[in-house]
């Protein structure tokens, strides 16, 4: 069963006492404007928490409580007035039992629409003491539309005729600028408030993020400008890193920082009062999530059982520095007839969590992908009928190097799928019990290597010396005398369950990463603004499509748009040393060596540079990349670095 990706109201992330704080802030302070961020990376569950904030408020009759959704009106009409329509249209359906509600919402549409007149340039100061219709309006328009079109093979006397006959139509009783509009907005609005009986109004403005620069900014506007009102609240769940983004791109002539902060975190600060980050989850909360996940999968959301292990659950991570998790009885005890597979829950979730945590840095909605991934392989194995090979938490293992260390996992692989038996003693000298002793040993230099020294080679040695793949190594199960060759089978098709299940609507920027520097150059502002998670998948997927070249004598595709990535999100640096460095020096050419200046910024990382520079220049075998790496190394060396 696959794990439902979409905001819910269920609390499986201990998120609960974040919504009920803000209700007791919205009930405390009915009578004023009030705005609240809620902050945190794509899918760290700020949707989930604005839904258990929606369910606080939905009981009280004086409060009325409206979604809206910026992502989903993109590109249909001017942001700023579209927000100010939903919500007065959506306060007419809800109230339209109540007073003169309908009559005072109708009127204040019609003011909305005179503010799109304003908004696109037409400069009509008109208000509604005008008493003009809109299709008079229009009519108006259209007349000066075609006076444009025709005004070569028109008299003077006939353009002047259309002219008088247009300003006759427009011409205001009493006019209006648009400050004055906006006041008279915000007086009619809080006197709708008071005819739909409302003490309060609470606004959840959800994926604002996810939209485009200018209709984000859009947004903020109509909040700050438009509905500042007594009695008006609202809730915008956004990653702040994203809007400072928007803010950026959309007035790029502003200072860089007003005052001790950026400009941009300026912007957001004075238009959200009271901000809650929502954190990532940690070791223990992780695990606690999988195995919910993995528990409402096999018992089902409404089943009993699962309520009470949830209601366990929270209990349990209200103070997780405790320890007292969830045992293996209480997860058993939710369904008798279920006790194997749900047993089975448990222990996968102990094995994966710590870990999938550490690799998705605690976000919710990478576990679920990443789960459902695991779910969908198992299922494709069982139909093609091999399922009673596979072993689930097997399986998961090898997933969480496929998707954190895809380098390592296509070496693994390969080497599976000739291996006798599917076995690779690479695993056996990864998951040995005494690594651990003899890193912590200081090394003898009279004696002898060991047998288990001798037989390593320097392909496995870069393996060995990488800290996470020793930490994935020792989760359970073991690995060394599993035949992993039907595992490698059922993830042969893994780039379309990635397209399908984690690609997160990523194709396009792949692909354009993936042309050319062209392409690759005029899409770099989009891979600027790009979260955390996305990146790292983007990463991924570029890193898999240069392992798959044919050759690498020259470029392979995909190359360019890593550089740029790691450029813009330097945490990939180190990731992306680690590739050049993976693949063989004897069949790299000399455009390994190029490009370096402007992408290096993290510490350290500029000295590992130049470390696999000089070793390529040592080398005898390859004499393109020995000459290049000697003349990359040459500047830094006159530079005196």
């Amino acid at each position: 069963m696959l794990i439902p990706d979409q905001e819910t109201a269920v609390d499986f992330l201990n998120y609960e006492a974040v919504a009920k704080t803000i209700v007791a802030l919205l009930k405390e302070n009915r009578e004023h404007a009030l705005t609240i961020g809620i902050h945190g990376d794509w899918g760290a569950g700020k949707s989930s928490v604005l839904k258990m904030v929606e369910s606080g408020m939905r009981d009280d009759r004086r409060v009325a409580t409206l979604w809206f959704n910026g992502w989903t009106f993109q590109g249909f009409d001017d942001a700023k007035t579209v927000l100010i329509e939903v919500i007065v249209s959506e306060l007419i359906r809800q109230r339209s039992t109540f007073g003169k509600v309908k009559e005072a919402g109708y009127k204040l549409l019609k003011r909305v629409n005179l503010m799109k007149l304003a908004r696109h340039g037409i400069g009509l100061a008109v208000s509604l003491k005008t008493g003009i219709p809109p299709h008079i309006v229009t009519a108006a328009l259209g007349g000066l539309h075609d006076l444009a079109a025709n005004v070569q093979s028109m008299s003077a006397e006939d353009i002047k005729g259309k002219i008088d006959e247009a300003a006759g139509l427009l011409k205001p009783a009493e006019e209006e600028s648009i400050s004055e509009e906006i006041h008279h907005f915000r007086e009619e609005f809080a006197k709708l408030l008071d005819e739909a009986k409302i003490d309060q109004l609470v606004v959840l403005i959800d994926d604002l993020d996810r939209c485009l620069p200018a209709t984000a900014i859009d947004t903020l506007e109509a909040i700050r400008l438009f509905l500042f009102v007594p009695k008006t609240a609202f809730i915008i769940g956004a990653d702040e890193g994203m809007i400072e983004y928007a803010v950026r791109q959309h007035f790029p002539n502003l200072p860089l920082a007003s005052g001790p902060l950026p400009y941009a975190r300026n912007y957001l600060e004075k238009l959200i009062q009271i901000p809650f980050r929502i954190p990532a989850l940690g070791v223990q909360e992780s695990r606690t999530y999988v195995m919910l996940l993995l528990v409402q999968a096999i018992a089902g959301e409404d089943h009993m059982g699962f309520k009470d292990l949830l209601a366990l659950a929270r209990k349990a991570l209200n103070q997780p520095w405790r320890g007292s998790g969830i045992t293996l009885d209480q997860v058993r005890d939710v369904d008798d007839a279920k006790r194997e597979e749900l047993g089975a829950a448990f222990v996968l979730a102990q094995q994966i969590g710590p870990i999938l945590a550490e690799g998705t840095k605690g976000n919710p909605r990478q576990i679920k992908r990443f789960l459902n991934s695991l779910s969908i392989r198992l299922r494709i194995a069982k139909e093609s009928g091999f399922g009673m090979d596979l072993n689930a938490a097997v399986l998961g293992k090898l997933m969480l190097a496929e998707r954190f260390q895809p380098d390592f996992y296509d070496h693994l692989a390969a080497k599976a799928m000739l291996a006798a038996k599917g076995r690779v003693p690479l695993l056996a000298e990864l998951e040995s019990e005494d690594r651990d002793d003899k890193a912590d040993s200081k090394p003898n230099k009279d004696a002898k290597p060991s047998k288990a020294a001798a037989r390593r080679d320097d392909d496995n040695e870069k393996w060995l010396s990488r800290d996470w793949l020793v930490k994935w190594a020792k989760i359970d199960p073991a690995l060394k005398d599993v035949d992993l060759r039907p595992y490698v089978f059922v993830a042969r098709d893994k780039r379309i369950l990635a397209s399908t299940v984690e690609s997160g609507g990523l194709d396009t920027l792949i692909e354009s990463l993936s042309g050319g520097e062209l392409a690759a150059r005029a899409v770099e502002p989009q891979v600027r603004g790009l979260p955390p998670s996305d990146a790292e998948q983007v990463f991924n997927a570029l890193r898999e499509r240069v392992l798959r070249a044919p050759n690498f004598a020259t470029e392979p595709a995909g190359f360019t748009g890593l550089m740029l990535l790691a450029k813009n999100h330097p945490r990939h640096q180190s990731e992306l040393l680690s590739l050049v460095e993976s693949i063989d020096a004897t069949s790299l050419g000399a455009w390994a060596t190029r490009g370096w200046r402007e992408v290096l910024t993290e510490p350290g990382t500029p000295d590992r540079l130049r470390a696999i520079l000089a070793k390529w220049a040592a080398q005898d075998e390859n004499q393109i990349l020995k000459r290049s790496a000697a003349q990359a190394i040459a500047p830094a060396r006159k530079a005196g670095h």
